[in-house]
């Protein structure tokens, strides 16, 4: 029987780690879980050419429909097999029933953890990681439906005074990625819907556009201004700060802000 490495490989290749670097020298097989996220500067081509391996590419379905059957199958094979994970592998529940199923299948699986864009936005702001409540995915409206749990999230992280991180909505596979400035409207499309007092234009947000590359953008603006700004290329993510800052995350922001706002355009 074979082993599978479930392998965080970072935001960016400049931020894999020696561990899975030298899991993946020793792996026969090597997969890349290409849905889940985004990977920049340089991205699987830079990333092949640091570890020296050709990967392989997984679709969802691969992954989902097939219970990860072609990685499986191979363990069973006596290869030692490699899924490469953008970020951290349990940050995607996808990855978790993954696990599940190679442990039902009697194989050896392990986990090699890897930088998270939630580890980087705290890093990147400045902002104190207990202060963060549940995080939560804010989703395009699909058939006329818009989802409220996300402002459910925010709602009551907010009446804690903690900070909400948010993913946006994303489908690699299909190169559809949610904007700041989509999800700054969206937001407040949830506010005139669920009228929980909680967001306004005025409301100050985080933008982050591509945490971990060479050229990270970062803006703190107001959700009507955000509205209006182009962030440039995915992928990008929002923090909804407390109703309150702690003077050491104020000056932090000061600082980040003037370093990584830059690239932050008014829209056409």
């Amino acid at each position: 029987m074979g082993e599978v490495y479930i392998v965080g490989i970072g935001l960016t290749p400049r931020q894999i780690t020696l561990e899975a670097l030298n899991v993946i020298s020793k792996c026969d097989l090597v997969y890349v879980d290409t849905y889940t996220s985004l990977y920049i500067d340089g991205g699987f081509n830079e990333l092949e050419k640091i570890i020296g391996k050709k990967l392989k590419f997984l679709k969802r379905e691969d992954i989902e429909a097939h219970s990860a059957k072609i990685i499986i199958e191979s363990a069973r094979k006596g290869l030692r097999v490699a899924l490469l994970v953008v970020g951290d592998p349990h940050i995607a529940t996808t990855h978790i029933a993954l696990i599940e199923e190679a442990m039902k299948a009697g194989i050896n699986i392990e986990i090699i953890p890897g930088i998270s864009i939630l580890c980087a936005a705290m890093t990147y702001t400045g902002l104190i990681p207990y202060r963060f409540g549940k995080v939560a995915t804010l989703v395009f409206p699909k058939e006329g439906i818009v989802y409220t749990s996300t402002y459910e999230v925010v709602k009551d992280n907010r009446n804690r005074n903690l900070h909400t991180f948010l993913f946006l909505d994303l489908d690699a596979e299909k190169g559809i990625y949610m904007t700041a400035s989509e999800a700054a409207k969206l937001l407040l499309k949830l506010e005139e819907i669920c009228k929980g007092n909680i967001l306004d234009e005025n409301t100050k947000v985080i933008a982050i556009a591509r945490a971990g590359s060479r050229n990270s953008c970062i803006v703190f603006e107001t959700l009507k201004n955000l509205q209006k700004l182009d962030l440039g290329p995915p992928p990008h993510s929002i923090i909804i700060p407390a109703t309150k800052l702690h003077p050491l995350e104020e000056e932090a922001l000061k600082y980040i802000i003037s370093k990584y706002r830059s690239c932050a355009k008014l829209k056409n």
